[in-house]
C-alpha cells in the first residue's frame, strides 16, 4: 500500500495537524528488503557519453565522477534507449571501431516500407569499455540494453562472454573468438560481472519498430504482428533502398562518423564503403544496382580485375565494399547505389536462450512495456520459453496524455503531481498481469527509463520544469512508489545531455547539478544503507485541490478535477537498527507547511534525529549556469523524546530523517 505523506523540517514545535506513525519493531511490520539499485539513470553512448568521457585523456571527467558519486548513482545504462537500438557492440571496442547507427531516426519513411528510413552516424568513442571504466569510477553497476534491431543472438551471447567470463581459463563458451581474451587485450583481464540485461528498447512504439511491422491502432492486425516479431523474430523485404555512408573522410583522409544511411551516390573514389539501414541481410536475397546496372557479389576483392563490377557484403552489419580500380571497379562518380534485400532477425526467445547459455546467473528482461505483453508471450512464444523480468518505461508524457496546455507554472506543477499516480497504477497493473500469466518464479518488473517530459512545444510558461524543484518532487514521489512496490532496480531519465532535462546540465554549463541531483544526494543514505522497508501510516492526510477551471480547460483531460496528497512518505530500518523516514511535501503553495507528530513504535532512539532537507524558495526554483545554487541541501538535527516529536515540513520540500538506535 502506498501512503501519501510529507517532508520534515526542523523548527519551533507547532501544533501537529498530521500524525505519521512508523512501526519499527520488525516481524509482521517489515515489508521486504530495500532494493540496492533504485538510484540509477539511463545513460547514452553518443557524444562521448554527452561529455562524461575525456577522449583526449582516455579517462572519465573528474568533475562528473565526483557529482555522480555525490548523488548516489547506483546503476548506469549503456548504450542508452532509442539511440542505442541500432548499436553493434563489437564496433565500439578496441582500435578498429565502426561508426554506429543512431536509432533516433532523422527521417522515417513510409510506415509500410522502411527503405527510406535515415539513421545518422555516431562515433563510438564512448564504447563499452569506456562505459565500464566510467561506471567503476562512479561506483555504479551497469545495466545493458542489448540492441535487437540490427543485432543477433550470437552477438548477444558474445557480449555476455566478453563481459562476464574469465580470461586465461581456456574456456570459450561460444567457440570461434574467445571474447574474454579480447577483453583482456583491451585492458581488462577480470570479468565485468554485469547481471542486468534487457532486449531492445520501446519497440511497442511505431517510431521504434524499424524493420518490424509498423501497424497502427487502426490497422486490421494492430500490434500483434510486431509483437510476434519481437518474441519470435521475422523478416522484412526492403526494395529500392538507396545505400548511405556512415563513415566519411575529411580532406586529410581521416575517418569521420558524420554520415548516415541516407542514399548518397558514388563519389568516384577508390575503396568506397556503403551501408544498408537494417542488417542482418539474407545473402541470397541481396541484389545491388549501381547506376541501374546490377553488380555481382564476391567473397573477396583480392582476385577481382580492375574493370570487374563486383562488391563484397558483410551481411550481419550491412556493409558493402567496392574495389579500388586495381581489384574491382570503382562505381562511377554520381552513380546511384540501390539495393533490394530481405532483412532477417531472430526474436527475444532466441536471444534469451543464447545469452543464458553463457551465464545462467544473468537476468534478461523483455521490454515490450505493456500490460498485455505477458498474455501475448504466453500465447506466442514456444512452450517452455520465459523471461526473467519485464522492463518498463512509466513516463509521464504530458503531450500524449493531453496535459500540456499549461497556463502557468502552478498548473504545470499540479499536473506533475497528479500524473505521478498514473504511472504507479500502470506499474501495479503490469505486475499483476505478469503474475497472472507466468509460472513461478514470477518474472519481476523493473524500470529502465522514467520521468516527466514532453511539455508544451510553444508558449511554455514553465520552460525550466524538467530541471526544477517540481521535477525533483515528481521523481521523489516515484522513488517512494518504486520502493514501496519492491521494484529491484530503476533508471531515471537521463544522466547527462546537451539539454536541461537531465541530472547534470549540459557540458558547456559545467555540468550543473540539477534539483533532482540535489534531492538524490539528500535521501541517498536511506537507499544506500539498505535494510528493510517498514510499515507506516499517516492520519489526517492533507490534500491539495487544484483549480478545476485552470486544469480542465476545453479538453478536460483525465484527473483534471481530482485532488492529490500533499505528503508522500516512506520508512526503512537499516541493518544497525537506525530508522529512516523520508517525507515529501508536494504542495506548491507558499506558506503551506505541514506540521506532523512523528511516532516510532518498537524503537528506542538516542534522542536526536539527523535531518537532510531540500527546501528552496519556490517550487519553480532550478539550478542553471547563472544560479547553480538555487536548490541546495541543508543538514540539521532535531530533538526526539520517547513519545515522539513534532516537526514541520515546508511546502515543495524533500526531507530525510535518520533516527539512530540508542
Amino acid at each position: 500500500m502506498l501512503f501519501g505523506s510529507g517532508v520534515v523540517v526542523p523548527g519551533p514545535a507547532a501544533a501537529a495537524t498530521e500524525t505519521i506513525t512508523v512501526y519499527a519493531g520488525g516481524g509482521g511490520d517489515d515489508r521486504g528488503e530495500v532494493p540496492a539499485l533504485l538510484f540509477g539513470a539511463n545513460h547514452r553512448y553518443t557524444f562521448d557519453g554527452y561529455g562524461v568521457w575525456d577522449a583526449a585523456a582516455g579517462a572519465p571527467v573528474p568533475d562528473v565522477v565526483a557529482k555522480a558519486r555525490a548523488m548516489g548513482m547506483s546503476l548506469l545504462r549503456w548504450p542508452g534507449g532509442t539511440v542505442g537500438n541500432t548499436v553493434w557492440w563489437k564496433g565500439t571496442i578496441g582500435q578498429n571501431r565502426m561508426c554506429q547507427r543512431d536509432g533516433r531516426a532523422s527521417t522515417l519513411g513510409v510506415l509500410a516500407d522502411p527503405a527510406d528510413d535515415v539513421l545518422p552516424a555516431r562515433s563510438p568513442s564512448y564504447g563499452l569499455d569506456e562505459h565500464m571504466r566510467f561506471a567503476a569510477a562512479v561506483g555504479a553497476e551497469t545495466q545493458v540494453m542489448v540492441p535487437m534491431t540490427i543485432g543477433n543472438p550470437f552477438d548477444a551471447a558474445d557480449l555476455v562472454e566478453y563481459l562476464n567470463t574469465p580470461s586465461g581459463d581456456g574456456v570459450n563458451p561460444n567457440g570461434d573468438i574467445d571474447w574474454a581474451e579480447v577483453r583482456k587485450a583491451n585492458g581488462h583481464p577480470e570479468p565485468y560481472r554485469v547481471t542486468h540485461f534487457e532486449l531492445g528498447n520501446e519497440h511497442y512504439l511505431a517510431n521504434q519498430r524499424y524493420w518490424m511491422a509498423q501497424n497502427t491502432a487502426g490497422s486490421p492486425t494492430p500490434v500483434k504482428e510486431a509483437i510476434t516479431q519481437y518474441i519470435n523474430g521475422g523478416t522484412r523485404r526492403i526494395t529500392g533502398a538507396g545505400l548511405g555512408k556512415l563513415t566519411l573522410r575529411d580532406a586529410a583522409g581521416n575517418k569521420l562518423c558524420t554520415g548516415s544511411t541516407a542514399a548518397v551516390p558514388s563519389d568516384g573514389t577508390p575503396g568506397q564503403i556503403f551501408n544498408v539501414t537494417y542488417p542482418s541481410v539474407v545473402v541470397g536475397t541481396f541484389t545491388l544496382r549501381v547506376g541501374g546496372t546490377t553488380w555481382r557479389r564476391v567473397d573477396s576483392l583480392d582476385t577481382a580485375g580492375p574493370t570487374d563490377r563486383v562488391y563484397t557484403l558483410r551481411p550481419h552489419i550491412g556493409e558493402v565494399a567496392f574495389g579500388d580500380g586495381r581489384h574491382g571497379a570503382i562505381p562511377p562518380s554520381g552513380a546511384s547505389v540501390v539495393a533490394d534485400y530481405t532483412s532477417t532477425h531472430l526474436g527475444f526467445v532466441d536471444f534469451y536462450r543464447k545469452m543464458k547459455a553463457v551465464d545462467p546467473k544473468i537476468s534478461v528482461c523483455a521490454t515490450w512495456g505493456a500490460a498485455n505483453f505477458p498474455d501475448w508471450f504466453r500465447k506466442l512464444a514456444p512452450a517452455g520459453s520465459r523471461y526473467d523480468c519485464l522492463a518498463m518505461h512509466p513516463y509521464t508524457n504530458f503531450k500524449a496524455q493531453g496535459r500540456a496546455d499549461w497556463d502557468s507554472p502552478l498548473e504545470a506543477h499540479d499536473w506533475h503531481m497528479l500524473s505521478a499516480w498514473d504511472q504507479s497504477e500502470q506499474m501495479v497493473d503490469v505486475r499483476g498481469a505478469v503474475d497472472a500469466h507466468t509460472g513461478t518464479p514470477h518474472p519481476y518488473v523493473a524500470v529502465s527509463e522514467y520521468g516527466a517530459l514532453w511539455g508544451p512545444d510553444q508558449d511554455n510558461p514553465f520552460p525550466e520544469y524538467a530541471h526544477s524543484m517540481t521535477h525533483a518532487l515528481y521523481m521523489a514521489t516515484q522513488w517512494i512508489s518504486w520502493l514501496e512496490m519492491g521494484i529491484p532496480w530503476a533508471l531515471g531519465n537521463d544522466f547527462s545531455s546537451h539539454g536541461w532535462y537531465t541530472l547534470l546540465g549540459p557540458p558547456n554549463s559545467g555540468f550543473v547539478y540539477s534539483a533532482e541531483a540535489v534531492a538524490r544526494e539528500a535521501v541517498k543514505p536511506m537507499f544506500e544503507s539498505r535494510g528493510s522497508r517498514i510499515r507506516h501510516s499517516i492520519a489526517v492526510d492533507s490534500m491539495r485541490d487544484p483549480s478545476d477551471t485552470e486544469l480542465c480547460d476545453a479538453n478536460a483531460p483525465a484527473r483534471c478535477r481530482e485532488k492529490y496528497h500533499k505528503l508522500w512518505v516512506t520508512a526503512t530500518r537499516d541493518p544497525a537498527g537506525a530508522v529512516y523516514l523520508m517525507v515529501v511535501n508536494r504542495s506548491p503553495t507558499a506558506g503551506d507547511a505541514v506540521t506532523a507528530r512523528v511516532v516510532v513504535n518498537g524503537f528506542t532512539g538516542n534522542g536526536t534525529a539527523e535531518v537532510r532537507q531540500v527546501a528552496p524558495a519556490d517550487f519553480t526554483a532550478h539550478n542553471d549556469a547563472q544560479t547553480p545554487n538555487a536548490v541546495t541541501m541543508a543538514r540539521s538535527t532535531v530533538p526526539v523524546d520517547a513519545n515522539g516529536f513534532n516537526t514541520t515540513f515546508p511546502p515543495y520540500s524533500i526531507t530525510l530523517l535518520k533516527l539512530p538506535r540508542a
